[in-house]
């Protein structure tokens, strides 16, 4: 089992939970190795065994690069479990655009990452009088046992910080414990209130189809749906045929309602023409055998098989010709070709009343032959 080429190409996400492993999962080579077209983004991998195999570093977490002097304080936007890459947001500038166009997002190591653990009021130092309030970032994490949350459908664990800098006010070598750090809180999904272009929550709810009422025994038959014939005539003839005005068009309307082209309808024309054919020559065999006029089994039925493949052949011209006046070639060939006669008689009308006026260089032919002579 392998990773999918959708898998790999939103490997990128913002969920926090970890719901399955299969990003430990090996990715195939022609999925990195390409060809892509341009501008396409080539996506990235590393080994499976180098994976990390349960995240504390997830998407709404604060974190800081190592290395970095001005210890800036990043949010992370995504994470990409696949390449081991953390996508952080970009800052934005006081004009309220993000600079650099090529994306929101910077892409990070996993192990260039220093969570934020809190932040904690240190004593003055030097010649300071106030405390002074400095972020704290984890060195290194540990984690609980994971277990499996089958509401949510996620794994779940406890993260902690081993060890971090600058060191807590209060740590001491023999009553230092691991800081647990929270998960980040899901923003809650703000709902807008609805527009006009917007389905409200009553019309929702409203119940529009109430279905008949069935007998309360299994003995009773069931009341007989009024077929589709019997609703149209209902609409143009209401007097003849009586079907309540509450009744969904829906159920009568099922077969033009549906989708003629669905995969399983196709499957049953398919398979009613190929029994159909079927059934057609075996009655043709048939009466082949029963009138054999000196003919042997064999050759009956080989007359037969001729007989059912001419007959398919005339159907299926049959077919096309009924297909081809069905969507108009017919009638566009007859318009065609009476405005072809038409064009021609105006042309001939025109000849035919044409005048020439007299003139030297004219000479009329003479209406008999000319001899040989001449």
């Amino acid at each position: 089992m392998s990773i999918s080429a959708k898998e790999l190409a939103y490997a990128a996400t913002s969920q926090a939970f970890t719901r399955n492993f299969r990003h430990l999962l090996p990715v195939p080579r022609f999925l990195v190795r390409g060809p892509f077209l341009p501008g396409q983004p080539k996506p990235k991998d590393t080994k499976p065994k180098d994976r990390v195999s349960f995240w504390n570093i997830v998407p709404g977490d604060y974190v800081r690069l190592r290395g970095d002097t001005k210890s800036t304080i990043h949010e992370v936007h995504k994470v990409n479990k696949i390449s081991n890459r953390v996508l952080l947001k970009r800052e934005v500038n006081k004009a309220g655009y993000i600079p650099d166009a090529r994306g929101s997002s910077i892409s990070v190591p996993y192990s260039q990452c220093q969570l934020l653990v809190g932040r904690y009021e240190y004593p003055p130092e030097g010649e300071a009088t106030q405390a002074a309030v400095k972020p704290v970032f984890a060195t290194r994490l540990t984690m609980s046992k994971p277990y499996w949350y089958p509401k949510g459908g996620y794994w779940i664990w406890r993260r902690y910080a081993v060890n971090t800098t600058p060191r807590l006010p209060s740590y001491t070598e023999t009553t230092h414990i691991s800081i647990r750090i929270p998960w980040p809180k899901q923003n809650a999904v703000s709902k807008p209130q609805p527009s006009a272009y917007d389905t409200t929550s009553d019309a929702v709810n409203e119940v529009t189809y109430t279905p008949p009422a069935l007998p309360p025994t299994l003995l009773q038959p069931a009341p007989r749906v009024p077929s589709e014939h019997e609703y149209i005539t209902s609409l143009s003839k209401p007097e003849k045929v009586s079907i309540p005005k509450t009744a969904a068009v829906e159920v009568h309307l099922a077969k033009e309602l549906s989708n003629p082209h669905s995969r399983a309808k196709k499957q049953a024309r398919w398979q009613a023409f190929q029994a159909r054919q079927k059934t057609l020559l075996e009655e043709l065999i048939r009466a082949e055998y029963a009138n054999l006029a000196g003919r042997t089994r064999a050759e009956a039925r080989a007359e037969a098989t001729w007989k059912w493949k001419n007959q398919l052949d005339e159907e299926r011209k049959a077919e096309l010709k009924r297909r081809w006046r069905n969507r108009g070639a017919e009638a566009r060939q007859v318009r065609t070709a009476n405005r072809k006669a038409r064009k021609a008689a105006r042309r001939e009308q025109k000849l035919r009343n044409l005048v020439l006026d007299e003139a030297p260089n004219q000479v009329v032919p003479p209406s008999g032959k000319v001899s040989a002579s001449a």
